[in-house]
């Protein structure tokens, strides 16, 4: 039997001093059958010259995408449109994965439901900060209040594509967007409890990170993208329906006003 292809997109904006290790771990995977494709989203430091030189670049085994810059959402949309496998796994240039995170997701996919369509892992922090992030067991009333599937998830490629892939209207958390999204079409992911992924801490801190005021605004405006797992979320949790409601009513009158 044929194993199924799967295209690793590594979108890269100015981390070519650390796109070099990300292209390896993808290269490295024991799943046989992997592409790698890298987009670069107009860098203005070295990151080409960078990443030209990294085995992989030179012989042809790894695909260089360059676009002018337009965020993570558009550079991981354009490795998705290049891309000929049956799945996905978008990698930050700056993270890595263990050799068998595409064999493993994949193992999980094969043994789950027909309504699952994608996998992901727990996360292994380095760089500025070490540890284990606490990643949760796949649960859909969970997921529709907040986010615990990391941006690394292995997708089928049809389903993503379903969706609308990456929303690049939106400056960060984009991989909470998405997985609802997914939800809202019917799909469920499945959770891998091993820490197959190294997510890279900086010192500066992750531009995911928001404030409280600003992260309410972003569960509001998924509220409002998808009213109906909003409406599922407060008939489970009645008690947060004030709150949640006038949250939606302030999104609400923001977009009339844009």
């Amino acid at each position: 039997m044929t194993p199924p292809l799967v295209s690793i997109v590594i979108p890269n904006y100015n981390l070519g001093r650390f796109a070099g290790e990300a292209i390896a771990s993808a290269l490295a995977q024991t799943h046989p059958a992997v592409e790698v494709i890298v987009v670069d989203d107009g860098s203005t430091d070295d990151s080409l010259a960078r990443i030209r030189a990294v085995p992989g670049v030179q012989d042809g085994r790894v695909l260089l995408v360059e676009q002018a810059n337009g965020g993570v959402a558009r550079a991981r949309n354009a490795g998705a449109a290049r891309a000929r496998g049956e799945y996905l796994v978008f990698l930050d240039a700056d993270d890595l994965l263990e050799p068998t995170y595409v064999a493993r997701c994949l193992e999980a996919l094969g043994a789950a439901g027909p309504s699952v369509a994608y996998a992901y892992t727990r996360m292994r922090y380095f760089g500025a900060a070490e540890g284990i992030y606490r990643s949760k067991p796949f649960r859909r009333w969970r997921l529709i209040i907040g986010n615990y599937v990391n941006a690394s998830a292995l997708v089928r490629r049809d389903v993503f594509l379903e969706a609308g892939g990456w929303d690049p209207g939106l400056t960060g958390h984009e991989d909470h967007a998405l997985w609802v999204a997914l939800l809202e079409c019917g799909w469920d992911g499945v959770f891998v409890p091993e820490p197959l992924l190294r997510y890279r801490r900086h010192p500066e801190g992750s531009r995911n990170t928001l404030t409280r005021a600003r992260l309410r605004e972003f569960h509001a405006d998924v509220a409002i993208r998808h009213p109906r797992l909003f409406w599922l979320h407060l008939l489970l949790h009645p008690g947060r329906g004030r709150a949640a409601a006038e949250r939606l009513r302030q999104a609400r009158a923001r977009a009339d006003g844009r």
